[in-house]
């Protein structure tokens, strides 16, 4: 079999099945099976595989035909132009959450005083660490990166690691925000930090929303880390009542940024309202268009 009709078997067999992905789930698959770039795959199309790359191959397609996820089979994810290793302990970055990468780079930019000398980010439930991990390579600043999972923290950390970032997250086991208030309840007022930049990502979904999503989402990742109560806002509902509970604790300044799904927007905002004010919080869509992020100053 040579690397063309590999690609046409493999599109062929995916396009009933995820039609909207069949050819470029098969690059990628096939680039993976002969450990090479997708470069190399349109420049060799005669290539003859070899037998052992061609078992790899199928096998690969024959499990992404029962739709799990191609992010779980080859190991990897691409998140603002960098390379996240995955595993079924981690939910898969999507591309959504740029956006919210994005505004957070802008409110520390917003300020260079601030940037220079005395911002911090806060990453809550960091998964793979694709937040923290992207935050500090951007801006070169801190970061602290929270999950309840040892799973999830050492595949953050490994990607940390791989991606020159190490000295700049500091990861730590614990629900939420309270590893986070724990450090600055032990530095007191001896903390440099004037400005807290706190990113969660966390589980939003109901029950019934996760039900009904693809088999890629509902059958293969995590659901720990996609359904959060009744109406998806369990998590941040518990995260602003921690923030208000501790709030004197913090910098003088914290600015909180989650994503929702696009129908959380007025729950959401009315749920931040209730426990600050005068917080003001805005709504930022994301790269398709739509209510994704909500940025709150606390």
């Amino acid at each position: 079999m040579t690397v063309f009709e590999a690609l046409q078997w493999a599109s062929g067999k995916l396009k009933p099945i995820v039609s909207a992905s069949a050819m470029l789930d098969a690059e990628v698959l096939l680039s993976h099976a002969v450990r090479v770039n997708k470069a190399w795959v349109f420049s060799h199309l005669d290539q003859e595989l070899r037998a052992h790359e061609e078992t790899a191959f199928t096998d690969l397609v024959n499990r992404r035909a029962k739709r799990e996820p191609v992010a779980h089979l080859v190991g990897t994810k691409e998140f603002f132009g960098r390379t996240f290793r995955v595993t079924p302990a981690t939910l898969i970055p999507r591309p959504a959450t740029e956006a919210l990468v994005e505004e957070a780079v802008k409110i520390v930019h917003a300020n260079s005083q601030i940037l220079n000398t005395n911002s911090l980010f806060a990453d809550i439930g960091t998964g793979s660490g694709a937040i923290a991990i992207t935050l500090a390579a951007e801006t070169g600043l801190h970061a602290i990166a929270t999950d309840v999972s040892r799973d999830a923290l050492f595949i953050a950390e490994s990607n940390a690691a791989a991606l020159g970032v190490a000295d700049k997250v500091d990861f730590r086991l614990g629900n939420l925000l309270e590893p986070v208030v724990a450090i600055f309840r032990k530095l007191g007022s001896s903390s440099p930090v004037k400005h807290l930049v706190i990113c969660a990502n966390l589980p939003y979904l109901t029950a019934e929303k996760v039900a009904c999503a693809e088999p890629d989402v509902k059958d293969y990742e995590p659901h720990s880390a996609l359904v959060a109560g009744s109406d998806g806002l369990e998590c941040y509902w518990q995260l602003f009542r921690y923030l208000k509970a501790n709030r004197e604790i913090l910098p003088e300044r914290v600015t909180v940024l989650i994503e929702i799904d696009p129908d959380q927007a007025d729950a959401a905002l009315a749920m931040i309202r209730h426990d600050f004010p005068a917080a003001s919080p805005r709504v930022v869509k994301d790269l398709s268009g739509v209510d994704r992020i909500i940025v709150a100053e606390t």
